[in-house]
């Protein structure tokens, strides 16, 4: 084996094997607030559509933050790797304080943006509140786990995510529906599940960034500083990945906005489809976290043959895995839909649309490991910013928009519709990454 497969999977095991992990149990999660009946599952789904977008805001930072990690890994800059985790810290801290703020204060004003049916805002409101304080934990465990990975310690981060989930998972199960001594609390149970997991998460990621014993650590003392022209520096590149990520997972809770005035029953086809899709994705997280890490690290020791040459190879690795998950997921969806306790119309529509998800796997994932990976590890923020936000704001949302609510076409045709930008989307990424354009050091300008 060589030393590219080595490294390849030395990273992407492990974010793997945490991603099914991650599926599996959020599965096991939904399926026991989904046998709570349709009304707790559409509840549930809109709050964590709320924080889906603080998520990938908090993801765009660490993707960001993650360019010059890796640039910085593949010299060995230790104080720098520092330096831009505490500085990217200062800004995820500043966002989900906002988060908490909407989710603790105002949970019936958020969820009615979404929602007009009196029953689930009833359901909602609680689970929002206790949900809020996950946000002042996850976004300093996001940020950590993210640079562990980028530093080549993603095992790390699996074993940390599998004692947070084991958590959740069998905290729902007690708190859900009051297993031995302890009460029957529903969709109230399963907030406080998921608020004790992320609280074990970040108590073991405090620890080990403080322990002095692995290549991520951070000072408190330095916490406090702040070097502008260093800050300006990072910014520069990893605004674009921030505002990206916000906007693009606006556009996708926009998409949920539709499905829920289209219908109840529209946004739990959309919850219970997109929970099982995740299990399409689960080899993306590792193989987009390889392409930056390896990619990157090369264009920071300036071998940008080699970077290039790693960049394609991870672009053929990908369409073979994205193959094999979208059938996988086709299939496993014959399954796993009999598990949930909704009516037949829900169970075929879930089921038609999971074909349609299915079969977009490929271009999806290679647009993903080309925009996150490839062009971003190179410093290319600016143009996959412009990429993401055109396709789906400029075609993928007034297209959804017209067909779910002007037209009020089928749940499975307006599918079809959040398809259609990625097609965009990879013609003129392919473009870009074949101009090597993206093939440059950062940490040296």
């Amino acid at each position: 084996m060589n030393n590219f497969s080595k490294r390849v999977l030395s990273i992407a095991i492990p974010i793997t094997i945490q991603n099914i992990i991650s599926s599996g149990l959020n599965l096991v999660d939904n399926i026991m607030i989904g046998n709570l009946g349709p009304l707790p599952i559409a509840s549930v789904g809109l709050v964590n559509q709320f924080m889906f977008i603080l998520t990938l805001t908090t993801f765009g930072c660490a993707s960001g933050s993650g360019i010059f990690v890796a640039q910085y890994w593949g010299v060995k800059d230790f104080d720098n790797i520092e330096k831009t985790i505490e500085h990217i810290l200062k800004v995820t801290y500043t966002l989900s304080i906002l988060f908490f703020i909407v989710l603790f204060f105002f949970p019936e004003q958020m969820l009615g943006v979404f929602s007009k049916d009196p029953e689930v805002i009833s359901i909602g409101i609680p689970y929002a509140r206790i949900v809020s304080f996950t946000t002042l934990l996850t976004s300093f465990s996001f940020i950590i786990a993210m640079a562990l990975r980028t530093v080549e310690k993603a095992k790390i981060p699996m074993y940390v995510s599998l004692v947070a989930l084991g958590f959740n998972t069998v905290g729902n199960y007690l708190l859900i529906f009051g297993i031995g001594p302890f009460p029957k609390l529903g969709v109230t149970g399963a907030a406080i599940a998921t608020l004790l997991s992320r609280l074990a998460e970040f108590l073991i990621y405090v620890f080990l960034v403080t322990s002095k014993k692995y290549p991520i650590r951070l000072s408190l003392k330095r916490m406090f500083t702040f070097d502008i022209v260093f800050f300006k520096k990072l910014m520069k590149y990893a605004s674009p990945v921030i505002v990206n990520e916000f906007l693009w997972s606006l556009g996708m809770t926009t998409y949920t906005f539709v499905f829920a005035r289209m219908s109840t029953t529209a946004v739990v086809v959309r919850n219970i489809s997109s929970t099982i899709e995740n299990f399409g994705f689960i080899f993306f997280g590792g193989i987009s976290s390889a392409t930056v890490v390896i990619v990157g690290s090369e264009l920071g020791r300036k071998k940008y043959d080699l970077a290039k040459k790693y960049a394609r190879k991870f672009l053929q690795l990908t369409i073979i895995a994205a193959s094999i998950a979208g059938l996988g997921v086709i299939l496993f969806s014959r399954v796993i839909i009999n598990l949930y306790n909704v009516d037949e119309f829900i169970r075929n529509t879930v089921l038609t649309v999971i074909i349609i998800v299915g079969a977009a796997q490929p271009i999806k994932m290679l647009n993903g490991v080309n925009i996150v990976g490839i062009l971003r590890s190179g410093g290319e923020t600016k143009f996959a910013m412009f990429l993401e936000i055109v396709s789906l704001w400029f075609i993928g949302v007034p297209l959804v928009a017209i067909t779910g609510l002007v037209f009020k076409l089928p749940i499975t045709v307006v599918y079809v519709c959040t398809i259609v930008e990625e097609i965009f989307k990879i013609i003129l990424g392919m473009k870009r990454y074949r101009s090597g354009k993206w093939i440059k050091n950062l940490i040296n300008e």
